[in-house]
């Protein structure tokens, strides 16, 4: 038997060192492949609470700057306790700034100098500059506060007393409706399957903020309504189609399949609720909206749980919970 140049053992040792050395090469080439495709960017600044929103910012980030950080910081220094508190009553300037980074300018992801003057975050208007902005923004976002503790407080309150489903817990806040956006837009182009002129039946028939009953009358979907027609059908039909699509459901989300006009799906109650709450927005919030309408995807952006809404009340300062009693 002819000798061997090496041994078995030798050879052994020579593979699985050869083997050793090709999957850490490999291993490291990877490595330095996911490396170098990630953009370096500043991570994510998650607010803890929202359903499936990011706020992007953080100090010095995208829209909150050092400079309004420095600023705030040196008002609650000189001002511990509020100035100019109209709806986060109850807090130090400390837990309202913290709101206010976080709800507000998370919310619609802006500075502060969009509502407030780093001079004094106190003021309502500006006396160094009469033409200023801001003033109006942040009389606007005032407004919309006291309208989030008012929709809070008087319609998803509602919610709960539906039989046969539990409420998920969710609050509306800022970013419910903002998303993100400054000027968030109600009926985008999205829905394009609509008329252009479509809006829900908010109005009466001489163009007033309707009632319940013009809710009712227009979404007669019994068909034994002697006045029933077919453009009320279709009003019917554009109706229910811009909630499917808003919401990212089908028809039985709120519908019994073999007979549409039962009442058995608390879904079909918990639409009903929210149709009255837009109603109530365009009469009482309307002006302040831009001259929008409310729809429903300018909250549900197709997803049935509001993306922007908070998963529980506790995440929200009291005066505008839920179960906030004054």
């Amino acid at each position: 038997m002819p000798n061997k140049l090496i041994s078995d053992k030798v050879a052994f040792w020579l593979i699985f060192l050869a083997v050793t050395t090709v999957l850490l090469g490999a291993s490291l080439w990877v490595v330095s492949f996911v490396r170098g495709s990630t953009v370096e960017a500043n991570p994510p600044r998650v607010s803890t609470g929202y359903v499936n929103y990011f706020a992007d910012g953080s100090v010095g980030g995208p829209y909150y700057t050092a400079e309004a950080d420095a600023a705030v910081k040196a008002y609650i220094e000189e001002f511990p306790e509020p100035q100019n508190v109209q709806v986060l009553v109850g807090y130090n300037t400390s837990q309202i700034w913290g709101y206010m980074v976080s709800l507000v300018a998370g919310g619609l992801q802006v500075n502060c100098t969009y509502c407030h003057s780093l001079e004094n975050f106190g003021w309502d208007e500006d006396p160094n500059n009469p033409d200023a902005e801001w003033p109006a923004r942040k009389a606007n976002a005032r407004l919309h506060l006291q309208m989030t503790a008012d929709l809070n407080q008087n319609w998803i309150s509602a919610l709960d007393d539906v039989e046969g489903k539990q409420r998920s817990g969710a609050q509306i806040i800022c970013a419910t409706c903002h998303n993100g956006q400054a000027q968030p837009v109600s009926w985008p182009d999205e829905l394009h399957a609509l008329p252009n002129d479509y809006r829900l039946p908010l109005r009466a028939e001489d163009g007033s903020v309707g009632t319940v009953a013009d809710i009712d009358r227009q979404l007669n979907i019994t068909g034994n309504d002697e006045d029933y027609s077919l453009d009320a059908a279709q009003y019917n039909q554009n109706t229910m189609y811009h909630m499917n699509e808003s919401l990212g459901v089908g028809c039985t989300h709120c519908h019994n399949s073999r007979y549409f006009p039962s009442w058995e799906q608390p879904a079909k109650y918990y639409a009903y609720t929210m149709l009255q709450m837009n109603q109530h927005i365009l009469s009482e919030y309307s002006e302040s909206m831009g001259g929008q309408e409310p729809s429903c995807w300018l909250c549900h952006r197709n997803q049935v749980r509001p993306p922007g809404s908070m998963t529980d009340e506790a995440f929200l300062p009291e005066p505008l919970r839920t179960t906030y009693e004054p």
